[in-house]
């Protein structure tokens, strides 16, 4: 039987490997856990004692324990050291346990190896995997998920990238659970409702929402609205997650129309790619009256202000519909030119109301609703060209 095992990795997992620990033992047996409250000295006495009436032990060591030393670093190594030392000394039938302490040093797990084992589980997974591990799980509920339901989830916790937290997937499926239960229909609206207080999620997820209504003709933008409302209203400081959130769509919406710019001129898209990635990312330095923007450095590298899978992505159709192909150049310009004007009304000082008002103006823009020719300034314009007026 193994004296000593070494779990890391994600926690359904460890919690399923920990169980079957539990289920092996044939006989009653203790548990003792440990953290760093307590002392080495007492840690080892109590994993090589043996026990009076013959009963078996199981430690579960949570934490590293603690002992002398001048810094951490060096008390880690030295509680390491020790504890290599008492794995011969644990009695026959207990086990020892070291559960996520962070243990990479392969000559300590080669230790643990001689007298037990060392189980690796992955922290994260591609988001394939991830959409199985949803799919799965619902499927032992007698739950069936459409696919985009399912992927939304996954996505949730990672827009861009590649890969999910296990752990946060998991913890994800079950607050999902918990909400849809006893519906009889699932649908992408509940996803968003689950996970409107990601910011990330909430972003990218609206520019999603803006592309297809922008595209379509219909101009219906109260799903939009709800989820911003929804994520301002549960934040700490909403004037400057309402900032962030114009800020963003400034960033996104002048890459549209950098890029829109590039194709109007018949540029390929390796030259707009090599165009845009040369415009740097810009950060400010000093105080007061001093301070002065510059190229924002990295380990000796000026960072683009957009990344060429960034440009790539709103000129492909990566996840449906290519971005670009949503909007025409005029409605690019009125779009970055709207969202100018209410980034400065805002930041010179508004109401919670009114900023609301003012990203719904924003919003009605991106989508269409708004228009130049539905504006004043629209009317004005026709009317001049109507009677031949020119100033």
């Amino acid at each position: 039987m193994d004296k000593v095992i070494v779990l890391e990795g994600n926690m359904v997992e460890r919690k399923r490997a920990l169980k079957q620990i539990r289920d092996s033992f044939t006989e009653d047996f203790d548990t003792t856990i440990f953290d760093k409250a307590d002392h080495y000295d007492y840690v080892s006495q109590a994993v090589t004692e043996i026990s009076c009436f013959g009963g078996y032990k199981l430690f579960i060591m949570k934490e590293l324990p603690r002992i002398e030393a001048t810094t951490e670093t060096k008390a880690r190594t030295k509680v390491l050291s020790h504890l290599k030392k008492i794995f011969p000394s644990i009695p026959a039938g207990n086990i020892l346990i070291l559960d996520n302490i962070g243990i990479s040093a392969e000559s300590f797990l080669g230790e643990v190896k001689k007298f037990g084992k060392v189980y690796k589980f992955k922290q994260k997974v591609n988001k394939s995997d991830g959409k199985t591990i949803v799919n799965n799980y619902f499927k032992k509920k007698s739950i069936t998920l459409d696919q985009d339901v399912s992927q939304l989830l996954v996505d949730s916790l990672n827009l861009q990238g590649d890969d999910v937290d296990v752990d946060k997937l998991h913890l994800t499926i079950i607050k999902f659970h918990h909400y849809i239960h006893g519906k009889n229909k699932v649908t992408k609206n509940d996803v968003y409702d689950v996970c409107s207080s990601s910011k990330e999620f909430v972003i990218w997820t609206i520019y999603n929402m803006l592309d297809d209504i922008s595209s379509s003709k219909t101009k219906y933008i109260g799903s939009v609205m709800g989820m911003v409302n929804d994520f301002l209203n549960n934040v700490k400081y909403f004037e400057h997650e309402a900032v962030m959130i114009l800020r963003s769509m400034l960033w996104r919406y002048g890459l549209l129309l950098l890029v829109k710019n590039g194709v109007n001129n018949k540029t390929s898209q390796k030259e707009i790619n090599a165009q845009i990635s040369n415009i740097c990312k810009l950060e400010s330095r000093g105080k007061s009256y001093n301070i002065k923007m510059g190229p924002k450095i990295s380990k000796n590298l000026i960072l683009p202000e957009y990344s060429s899978k960034m440009i790539n992505s709103v000129m492909n159709n990566y996840y449906g519909k290519a971005p670009l192909s949503c909007y025409n150049y005029g409605q690019l310009l009125l779009i970055y030119y709207t969202l100018m004007k209410v980034m400065i009304k805002v930041r010179a000082g508004c109401t919670e109301s009114e900023i609301k008002i003012a990203i719904s103006i924003v919003i009605s823009v991106i989508c269409g609703v708004i228009t130049k020719k539905n504006t004043i300034d629209g009317i004005l314009e026709h009317n001049k060209m109507l009677y031949g007026i020119n100033e």
